[in-house]
């Protein structure tokens, strides 16, 4: 059976992007991704792989470390690679609840690539400033069960004295062109509590805050791994999932400051690095 995906409206730091790309039997979860064929013959080159280890080899099955990231799939050949992957997230946070004192942030990513099809698929990227790009299936990745997890350093009393600072849980999601070897539609929304988180990251038991915005990043292929990323996120984009209507109307840019100048005239959120390489692709 063929699956579906919603798509996302979402965009580098300035400029929205949206992306549908080919069919594709992988199991995603999280953000709002699409998935269309636009040519090719059957199934037969997209069919689910065999994921027990023996039989098939339509599919390969990584064995992953943590039990909230799904198994990798990757159809055919591609200079990227299916997997699961770990990296490190930095940056500066100002929250309301700091008053718009910046916070350091630090945190661990993780997050599982799947590959949308075979090269006798075609997938149709859709971006606001190119408008269509059809490429091979086999260039289109999905990312799947994406985490961010860390903590924003207190600043003097500020925060719980007993964690050091505010702990925080983001789901990400988005997906790599490896055409082009960068990220696209790539969005976080974050949660960060005073105190413990609970819910599995998704509230706080005592309070906190949240916040969303775009990831963006290239893709190495000689080094398997996310390089050059960015984020920035915005606590009155918190709860969107990428796409319009935003915040009363407004373009995208209006919510963030891309100069990662938070913490005034009511603006809260932050902004930073961050990378991811692959752990188990061969």
């Amino acid at each position: 059976m063929r699956t579906w995906f919603r798509c996302i409206f979402v965009g580098s730091l300035a400029v929205p992007v949206f992306m549908a790309c080919g069919s594709s039997n992988a199991p995603l979860t999280g953000g709002n991704q699409g998935v269309q064929s636009t040519t090719g013959g059957d199934d037969s080159g997209s069919s689910i792989p065999d994921l027990t280890g023996g039989g098939s080899d339509a599919g390969i099955h990584f064995n992953e470390p943590d039990v909230y990231h799904p198994p990798a799939v990757m159809y055919g050949d591609s200079a990227c690679k299916a997997g699961f992957y770990q990296g490190n997230f930095t940056g500066s946070y100002s929250s309301h609840l700091a008053l718009g004192i910046p916070l350091s942030v630090t945190g661990n990513v993780e997050l599982t690539l799947n590959q949308e099809g075979t090269s006798d698929k075609q997938c149709t990227v859709m971006t606001q400033g190119e408008g269509a790009i059809t490429e091979s299936c086999n260039n289109i990745f999905t990312l799947s069960g994406g985490t961010i997890t860390g903590v924003a350093n207190k600043a003097g009393m500020i925060g719980d004295a007993t964690i050091g600072g505010f702990p925080y849980y983001c789901i990400l999601t988005g997906t790599l062109d490896c055409a082009k070897e960068e990220l696209v539609n790539g969005w976080i929304q974050c949660t960060y509590c005073v105190g413990a988180l609970a819910d599995g990251g998704g509230s706080c038991e005592l309070f906190g805050g949240n916040f969303a915005g775009p990831l963006t990043s290239g893709y190495s292929t000689s080094m398997l791994a996310f390089t050059g990323g960015t984020w920035n996120g915005a606590e009155s984009l918190a709860g969107n999932d990428g796409g319009p209507p935003y915040p009363e109307g407004g373009s995208l840019d209006m919510y963030l400051a891309l100069d990662g100048g938070y913490g005034f005239l009511g603006k809260y959120g932050g902004s930073g690095d961050w990378g991811a390489t692959c752990q188990n692709c061969e």
